[in-house]
């Protein structure tokens, strides 16, 4: 017997900011986009999931009111081709809580948990 695994056709085509951003939360969950492709990430660990909690709450302690440091979201480094990245830890300005997508000038530090 053999298993044949379908993957969905939008893994095999380039997506737009604009669809990307109509996707729910869970959809964008584990995926990178680059150069408008989708990269399924490899789920993390329970370690890996405490470490970059632990990072965010040290670095936003030390950062001060004006740095929010956070897990598990985008940082959207282009729109055309979209280029999403999702790191362990952002440290971003805390006026731009509320921006959507978070952009590179809005953060000052990028952490990754290896």
């Amino acid at each position: 017997m053999t298993v044949v695994m379908v993957v969905p056709a939008w893994m095999h085509e380039r997506i737009t900011a604009e669809q990307y951003d109509s996707w729910s939360e869970e959809q964008c969950s584990g995926i990178e986009i680059v150069d408008g492709m989708v990269v399924v990430s490899p789920r993390t660990s329970k370690r890996n999931n405490r470490l970059a909690r632990m990072l965010a709450n040290s670095l936003e302690g030390a950062a001060g009111p004006d740095w929010n440091a956070d897990t598990d979201f985008d940082v959207r480094l282009q729109d055309a081709p979209l280029t999403n990245r999702r790191p362990d830890v952002v440290v971003y300005r805390a006026d731009t809580l509320d921006a959507t997508p978070t952009r590179p000038e809005h953060v000052l530090l990028v952490a990754e948990v290896v």
